[in-house]
């Protein structure tokens, strides 16, 4: 192997190796972590005994650190990790590699990529959109996996949350599916109980147990949970402000001055004004009551529904008051029979490749697991750390089983797996992206989103939200008239933009139609400035409002210089990405239900990784991958570079051969496509042009261009692709 001192130095990743893990930040000691691992491969053994189970072998070094990081960093090893990991002589370097990558940056950005899964996060969800509430809830989210908080807990936080989102930023999770009650319910039942109950939301399920009326039941615990906050405050602003103004006048004078223009534009304005405020969890008494069509005889057609546990005895002292607080206990304790099952099993899957049951979240009473006994065991495992999904994951992880080579056939839902080794599969969408970033740009886990940003929007929401409520109603109506008048122009623009942005896709001209959009965009903001600086006073930063997104962490960094501000780790840009991005070509999930990813390969994967910002910048002079190669000086040295960096192990003989004979040749590197879209504007496809141009002349350029050609074959091949 090579020996020349690493040019980008993973500390927080590689040096740990060479020393006594942080294991005081973990809830089991090693010797814990052992025995319980102990008690698993024994259970594993007596099933493989039992069912006659062919062992694959053991991996070898390079293949393990491969799959260790990507199951925990959610990404390939680098050229410096895979040779610190391969020159480790320790006999605990794989359980040192597990704690080390379970206490790292890229472990928090993996896990924040299953939980948008889960949840269904959208930078742009349509609950709270005009405040940026997705970019919010995604930022709680984050500080949840970087807290470590235990499962139970979060799962609690979610469907009990209550207040604005700089109150409680759980709340997201109601904003999500606002205006969809029934349909939260749903999805809170199948991610936390493992339980599809959709079906009952319309009438009996008819593959399951489950009634329309024990849906309703469930949901009636939090239909009450509204996502409109504001309007006690607006309408007693409105009240107050008439019943002085109209004091004294005829009931058609009351009419035709409550009804004037002047009234309205006010009544406007107040709402402008109060905007901010519209979007949180409010619980409320508002009842649930059967559909008008209910068709079963045990109860009548809008009926009024108590709430009701699908599982279990009635809940004691249940009343208005206290059902969503009793409703988050029973759903999160570990009496519940599916809460922590689910979870358990969620986790196995996760490392594992698949569920001791199937499918994960259409648990019925007669489901068996694969292995009853094991499913028992990681049942109290998950109890014993506290719902740690860290300290879980570091148990299986160390697991035998997880260290042998992939089983490479197919299993049915149906047909039992007994886990002789991990399923062989491809890497998600995310996984495929953060490896091709890490071999584009240093120090890629740290390239991050300032949470600053977000903390400070935060703060300045409840500043707002303050000065707001300390206003006297004579106040708030008086800058409303005063806003109103000052917004005139302003509103008569916006709807002459909504004019001729109808009138352009009536004429389907998408270049105007997104001119246009981004024009009313900026009207709107003058509206929203003029509004909040009416309350908040000149100086204060409206942006921090309505923005969204967030900035690099260390935008001024010299690390990065240079590098497009494009490539970050997945969970870093907006989620999901948007059509036509590599991630979503290769199969993320919208975010419309829950896990709903995709690893399909495609011909179009194949163009994006032709035509993608990965292409340039992999094969970019500056990047990770060609500073390593430039380092080496023979032909040899180089492709054992590229093999250890991409596929993260050394070359035969044989391949060593074959890339030497490529390498004397001319390179195979096929040129970047310059298809550029229709619809993008003359100033788009002019700065794509010059950016490819540049690429194309630092390509040339570059020492190394002989040996891309192999690199970009590499990249292509199934070895690289799948986790093996």
């Amino acid at each position: 192997m090579i020996k020349f001192l690493p040019l980008f130095a993973f500390f927080p990743l590689v040096f740990p190796l060479f020393g006594k893990a942080k294991a005081d930040r973990f809830s089991l000691s090693s010797k814990e972590v052992k025995q319980e691992v102990a008690v698993i491969d024994r259970i594993l053994e007596r099933a493989h005994q039992k069912k006659k189970v062919q062992i694959p072998n053991k991996l070898d070094d390079g293949k393990l650190a491969r799959r260790l990081y990507l199951a925990i960093a959610g990404r390939i090893p680098s050229y410096d990790e895979t040779d610190a990991y391969l020159n480790n002589s320790s006999k605990d370097q794989k359980a040192m590699l597990i704690d080390s990558l379970l206490l790292s940056p890229a472990y928090d950005s993996q896990m924040f990529n299953w939980w948008a899964d889960l949840l269904r996060l959208q930078s742009r969800m349509r609950g709270g959109a005009q405040i940026g509430a997705g970019e919010l809830y995604n930022h709680w989210v984050k500080e949840q996996v970087a807290q470590n908080k235990p499962f139970d807990q979060v799962a609690y936080s979610l469907v009990t949350a209550e207040g604005y989102q700089w109150e409680d930023g759980a709340s997201g999770y109601y904003l999500r599916d606002a205006g969809m009650e029934l349909d939260n319910m749903s999805n809170t039942t199948q991610l936390f109980l493992g339980t599809q109950m959709v079906c009952a939301q319309c009438h009996n399920h008819p593959f399951d147990k489950w009634t329309q009326q024990e849906y309703y039941k469930m949901a009636a615990f939090t239909y009450g949970v509204s996502t409109r906050k504001g309007r006690d405050l607006q309408l007693r602003i409105i009240r107050e402000h008439f019943s002085k103004t109209l004091r004294g006048l005829s009931p058609q004078q009351k009419k035709r001055k409550a009804q004037s223009k002047d009234a309205a534009a006010m009544r406007k304005a107040l709402q402008e004004m109060l905007r901010p405020l519209q979007y949180g969890a409010q619980h409320t008494a508002r009842k649930l009551t059967l559909p008008h069509d209910y068709q079963y005889e045990d109860a009548k057609p809008k009926d009024k529904i108590s709430p009701a546990p699908i599982f279990g005895e009635p809940l004691e002292g249940l009343n208005e008051e206290n059902k969503i607080d009793l409703y988050g206990k029973w759903l999160t304790s570990p009496e519940n029979p599916r809460f922590t099952k689910v979870i358990a099993n969620r986790m196995w899957k996760k490392v594992f490749g698949r569920g001791l049951v199937e499918p994960v979240d259409d648990w019925r009473d007669d489901t068996q697991a694969s292995i009853p006994e094991l499913l028992e065991h990681l049942e109290k495992l998950m109890i014993r750390v506290d719902y740690d999904l860290r300290e879980f994951q570091r148990v299986l992880l160390n697991v035998k089983a997880f260290g042998r080579e992939a089983t490479n056939y197919e299993v049915a839902n149906d047909q039992p797996y007994y886990f002789e080794g991990p399923l062989l599969s491809r890497m998600s969408a995310e996984q495929l992206w953060d490896s091709f970033v890490s071999l584009a740009v240093p120090y890629a886990d740290e390239r991050v989103r300032d949470p600053k940003i977000i903390e400070d929007k935060l703060d300045r929401f409840s500043q707002y939200q303050k000065k707001l409520e300390n206003l006297e109603p004579v106040k708030m109506v008086s800058l409303a008239n005063k806003g109103a008048k000052a917004s005139k122009h302003v509103l008569a623009r916006m709807e002459e933009i909504q004019l001729e942005l109808r009138e352009a896709q009536s004429a389907d001209d998408l270049a105007a139609a997104g001119r246009l959009r981004r024009e009313y965009g900026k009207v709107r903001n003058e509206q929203r400035t003029l509004f909040a600086k009416l309350i908040m006073g000149d100086d204060f930063d409206v942006r921090s409002l309505y923005g969204r997104g967030t900035s690099i962490k260390t935008a001024n960094d010299s690390r990065w210089k240079g590098y497009s501000s494009s490539l970050m780790r997945a969970s870093e840009i907006v989620t999901p990405a948007p059509p036509g991005h590599f991630l979503r070509e290769f199969g993320q999930s919208d975010r419309e239900i829950i896990e709903n990813s995709n690893r399909q390969a495609s011909v179009p994967q194949a163009l994006t990784l032709l035509n993608g910002v990965i292409y340039g910048a992999v094969f970019s002079p500056q990047s990770p991958l060609s500073k390593n190669l430039s380092r080496v000086k023979s032909d040899e040295e180089k492709i054992e570079v590229l093999f250890l960096s991409i596929l993260n192990r050394e070359p035969s003989v044989e391949e060593t051969r074959d890339c030497l004979e490529l390498v004397k040749r001319k390179s195979t590197l096929p040129p970047p496509s310059l298809k550029i879209p229709d619809h993008w504007s003359k100033e788009k496809k002019e700065k794509y042009q010059k950016t490819m141009a540049k690429r194309m002349q630092e390509l040339a350029q570059s020492e190394n261009r002989r040996f891309l050609g192999v690199a970009w074959a590499l990249m292509n091949t199934r070895q690289f692709t799948f986790i093996q």
